[in-house]
């Protein structure tokens, strides 16, 4: 429906409800007029007063008895008549519903008590009076003292043009009501969700959908704006991308970091609970701490240069080194860190020398990496070895782990992917160790890939490009993969 032709129908229903409800309830007045409460009482104490003479004819003899009385009357006055007195022939008071005036004269009382509130004469229109009969002759009689007063049914018929007032007012109050939430859902909310949109499109969240899609000028400038904000979306996806690629990135050093920080910790506590007395140990774990300490320093410093990895944009810092000095130097700390483990580590040194040229401090982090995911999951070992082929120096890190599902073996060194997430340990990692190792590697123009079989192990493979002159054809030892 049109605006327009729901703001006419709008301020029609104001006019004509308020007097249809009014007709109604005059129609349900006069038609029922008998069923109104303190109307409908009075049509009924005749039979209340019949009822309670003959009940004190048949039990004059229990006048006296006030209790025995009460109850019998109670029940039939209660709600008619607020007080009840019998006058014996010699106009005296056996019996008062409030016990006030038994034994009193009654023409010596001069008013009674509707309630606390109202006093009335005692010869007033309101008091009902119905003699008492026993063998035909009269005993005295029944006085009643009504709850209410006729005065309330003249008092009914001059406000009922007041109460017609007051329904019509209501009527119209409840129709300003219901016609703001009609209105406010055709024309104001949509225009608050627009509004919302807006906000949300200002603040970069191009995913609200906009929900109003009626069939109105609002319903088509809905579709509209959303159509705009989806070619806003597309057109920003790429750049919404390469920033979600930039943090992620930085994620994942941070993540690194906290590999160092447990080595740290480890060999402080050895050197604080004084277990440790050999100098020559003790030396070797400072300087083990102190290497770790570079390496947290070298991380920290990379975090702006490693999130521009994606882009092509990450340097590293390769250095012509000795692959036997690059082993050596990764065993030296690795070694130690399986000193207390049940887990083994096994390492066979290269048979070869050779140059390379590469970040030592990165090698090193890929290597810790790929050992560190090892420990997590393997069994009883875990080796590293390396070896020179054809133009290439080769490192090895093998398990007899878990081992990797072959479907899932192309995805593992995407970011943050983690190895079937339904297994129980998928927990063990955050999905970035692998992404970090691929990188690094890559941006030493080498490569690395896994060969794994589930519930035997994996081993993966770090290919490292040679200096030319060092390229040789080395026996081979491995099933290549």
């Amino acid at each position: 429906m049109k605006i327009r032709s729901r703001i006419i129908l709008s301020f029609l229903s104001l006019l004509l409800v308020p007097m249809l409800v009014v007709s109604i309830f005059l129609a349900v007045v006069f038609s029922n007029v008998f069923r109104i409460p303190f109307l409908d009482k009075l049509t009924a104490m005749d039979t209340a007063i019949s009822t309670m003479t003959q009940n004190i004819s048949a039990n004059y003899d229990h006048i006296s008895d006030y209790d025995y009385m009460d109850k019998l009357l109670r029940k039939e006055y209660n709600g008619y008549f607020r007080r009840i007195l019998f006058v014996d022939q010699n106009n005296k008071i056996l019996y008062d519903s409030d016990k006030a005036l038994i034994g009193i004269k009654y023409n010596q009382v001069t008013t009674l008590s509707r309630d606390s509130k109202s006093i009335i004469s005692k010869d007033s229109f309101d008091v009902r009076q119905s003699e008492v009969l026993i063998n035909n002759k009269v005993v005295g009689s029944l006085v009643f003292i009504p709850e209410i007063d006729l005065q309330e049914a003249l008092t009914f018929l001059i406000y009922l043009p007041f109460i017609m007032i007051v329904v019509f007012l209501l009527t119209i109050l409840a129709m300003i009501v219901l016609l703001s939430k009609i209105l406010t859902d055709g024309i104001l909310k949509p225009l608050k969700e627009l509004n919302y949109a807006a906000e949300m499109i200002s603040s970069g969240d191009l995913d609200y959908e906009m929900k109003y899609k009626k069939d109105d000028e609002i319903g088509k400038f809905c579709s509209e704006f959303d159509i705009m904000r989806m070619r806003l979306k597309e057109a920003l996806e790429l750049q919404a991308r390469m920033e979600q690629n930039r943090k992620q990135l930085i994620a994942s050093i941070t993540h690194d970091l906290k590999t160092p920080l447990t080595s740290i910790k480890g060999y402080v506590e050895v050197l604080e609970d004084g277990i440790i007395q050999d100098p020559e140990t003790i030396n070797n774990y400072l300087r083990i701490i102190g290497s770790k300490t570079n390496q947290l320093n070298h991380l920290i410093d990379d975090l702006f240069t490693f999130s521009k990895m994606e882009l092509g944009e990450f340097q590293v810092a390769p250095e012509h080194m000795s692959c036997i000095k690059l082993f050596d130097s990764i065993l030296s700390q690795k070694h130690l860190d399986f000193q207390d483990s049940d887990i083994q580590f096994l390492y066979e040194c290269p048979d070869q020398d050779c140059i390379l040229n590469a970040d030592e401090f990165r090698i090193h982090q890929v290597v810790e990496n790929l050992v560190s995911n090892a420990k997590k999951f393997t069994k009883t070992y875990i080796k590293f070895y390396g070896r020179i082929h054809r133009d290439f120096f080769e490192f090895y890190v093998e398990d007899d782990g878990i081992g990797i599902p072959q479907n899932e073996l192309p995805m593992i060194f995407d970011h943050f992917y983690k190895v079937d997430k339904s297994r129980t340990y998928s927990s063990k990692g955050t999905g970035l160790g692998l992404a970090i190792c691929k990188q690094i590697v890559e941006a030493h123009g080498g490569t690395i890939s896994v060969r794994s079989e589930e519930g035997k192990g994996s081993i993966f493979k770090i290919k490292l490009p040679l200096q030319k002159e060092d390229a040789v054809e080395s026996k081979p030892f491995i099933q290549e993969f």
